[in-house]
């Protein structure tokens, strides 16, 4: 029997085949996880989820999500770390909240959690290549959904290659993005090769505001 596909996108077919190739540690977290799978609120979508089937140990957490054993939180920066710390040791971190994304990895890398492997929701509506960062804390304030969310494929590159970790691959939407711990995978690929990996379909999350506004890797990193 085939198995169930629980991600929006080609991300658990991905996951499976490093979790098939590499030694990673069986536990995950997920942010960001809700019912979207059948639109109907009883199956849940998520890039983690076909792992708890498997025996993973799995921390799911969401800000709306209620029910299915996801923990329902708003995840920030100023708390990410407390909530780590309490799980241990990650073998897959991953995260789509819509907002702060690049900055709560940034914190959690910043104070040594070091996922084996990270899958982050990149901006699939803007230039991959292009250096954009939402703003801290911009969307706290309850404002209507719009291109300006989340970060870039290069902005989390820029970020996440500080630390230690290889760039592998992106969906073909760009809707996430995959690294890898370089003691476990040395070879990065040069993100240039999915510059043309973007959302094109025009939603909600792909309008402009007045409201929207930008920072750049290269600053908040100086």
């Amino acid at each position: 029997m085939p198995e169930k596909i629980y991600s929006q996108n080609e991300e658990q077919e991905i996951i499976s085949k490093f979790i098939d190739h590499h030694d990673i540690k069986n536990t995950a977290v997920e942010i960001g996880i809700n019912t979207g799978a059948k639109g109907d609120g009883t199956t849940l979508q998520g890039n983690t989820v076909f792992l708890k089937e498997k025996g993973w140990k799995c921390l799911w957490i969401d800000a709306k999500t209620v029910g299915h054993g996801v923990i329902k939180k708003a995840v920030y920066p100023e708390n990410i770390n407390e909530i780590l710390t309490a799980f241990g040791h990650i073998g897959i971190f991953s995260i789509d909240i819509d907002s702060e994304d690049w900055y709560v990895v940034k914190a959690m890398l910043e104070n040594c959690h070091r996922p084996e492997l990270l899958v982050c929701e990149t901006n699939s509506y803007l230039d991959p290549m292009e250096d954009l960062v939402m703003p801290l804390k911009h969307r706290r304030n309850n404002i209507p959904k719009s291109v300006c969310h989340g970060a870039t494929l290069f902005a989390f590159d820029n970020l996440i290659s500080r630390f230690g970790y290889s760039y592998k691959c992106s969906t073909d939407l760009g809707t996430n993005s995959f690294w890898i711990r370089k003691d476990i995978d040395p070879h990065a690929v040069d993100i240039n090769g999915y510059r043309n990996n973007r959302n094109l379909v025009k939603t909600n999350w792909s309008r402009t505001n007045d409201t929207d506004k930008w920072k750049s890797s290269r600053e908040l990193l100086a």
